[in-house]
């Protein structure tokens, strides 16, 4: 079995950093929001230093991080499992029958579940999203930085551009792929906020029953960016509204069967809170009232004068219900 200790024969032949390999690392690093995975794991084992130790940008500096590594005070798997990625970002410089990473694996017996885990985060941190989630998904894993890799795989598609990555319309899938094969606890509200706009832009109704779900203090919070979603023109102009128009997502959305206390709530955060300002506020609530049969509210509704939506003029509309409901306008609580 290698010494792991012996720098030459876990680095044979010379292998180190190239600047063009250092320099394609800090375009991920970039993409990723400043920081790999592989930074995390070092971060998580105590493994630091002053200075940014990941890439290491010579051979003194990658010489310096295997010295950190051997002496940290950790099990001898994970220290196995960092070396194992070194050894990934150096392997297509090393030209023999059998991959450098996977030669050192098979000699100290990586654990398969180890190797998976750490293939998953090295394709995370090189940006093959597909190939991470297929590892990073496999049920012998322990989740580790689950609601991290969500967040990544939610936003590092799209800064894929800036480093000339083409983004797939098939990658949209794998953070909701990746939720639910894991089961992220969200206990980070970023990234949690980030999954409920994503969520929504998805499917609605999917959206609704999902937020039901989560603990009974989120409600709310997650209800106002389902209503901002669906109405608010910053949350969707850059979407593609052809494949799940904004007018389909509001029917859906005033169809759902919102709870008594959910109703109230939705009603005043769009007339009196932030979403009044949304655009169709005031006429998704009339939509919601006409859809749940109250319609003497819609028949005494004062603000709609004049307006249109979607073609209908809320005035006529509304004056129609009045001449339907006759003297029971007045009735309070009229459902039909």
């Amino acid at each position: 079995m290698i010494d792991i200790e012996d720098f030459e024969a876990v680095f044979p032949d010379g292998v180190t950093y190239s600047h063009g390999i250092v320099s394609q690392i800090q375009e991920f690093q970039h993409a990723l929001g400043g920081k790999t995975f592989f930074e995390r794991l070092l971060a998580m084992l105590k493994i630091q230093s002053g200075r940014r130790a990941y890439p290491p940008k010579n051979t003194q500096q990658l010489h310096d991080l295997h010295k950190r590594i051997i002496a940290a005070d950790t099990s001898l798997h994970n220290k196995h499992c960092l070396i194992f990625y070194l050894l990934k970002d150096l392997a297509p410089q090393h030209h023999r029958t059998t991959d450098l990473a996977t030669g050192f694996a098979l000699d100290v017996r990586l654990e398969k579940r180890f190797w998976t885990f750490i293939e998953g985060l090295w394709s995370l941190d090189h940006i093959e999203f597909r190939t991470a989630v297929e590892h990073l998904t496999h049920p012998s894993i322990i989740p580790t930085f689950p609601d991290e890799i969500l967040l990544t795989l939610m936003k590092g598609r799209d800064n894929l551009g800036s480093i000339g990555v083409h983004k797939s319309t098939e990658d949209d899938m794998l953070p909701l792929a990746y939720y639910n094969c894991v089961k992220p606890p969200l206990e980070d509200p970023k990234t949690r906020d980030e999954f409920a706009k994503y969520l929504s832009g998805r499917n609605v109704t999917e959206t609704y029953y999902w937020i039901r779900e989560r603990p009974d203090h989120e409600h709310s919070h997650l209800l106002e960016i389902l209503i901002e979603q669906t109405l608010e023109r910053s949350a969707w102009a850059h979407d593609n509204t052809n494949v799940y128009p904004r007018q389909d997502k509001a029917v859906e959305f005033v169809s759902l069967p919102f709870s008594s206390e959910e109703e109230e709530f939705i009603e005043k955060f769009l007339t009196e809170g932030k979403g009044r300002t949304f655009r169709g506020a005031e006429d998704t609530v009339l939509m919601r009232q006409v859809a749940m049969g109250r319609l003497t509210e819609v028949a005494n509704e004062a603000g709609t004068r004049g307006r249109r939506h979607d073609g209908v003029n809320w005035d006529l509309l509304k004056d129609g219900v009045g001449q339907g409901l006759g003297p029971r306008k007045d009735e309070q609580d009229f459902v039909v």
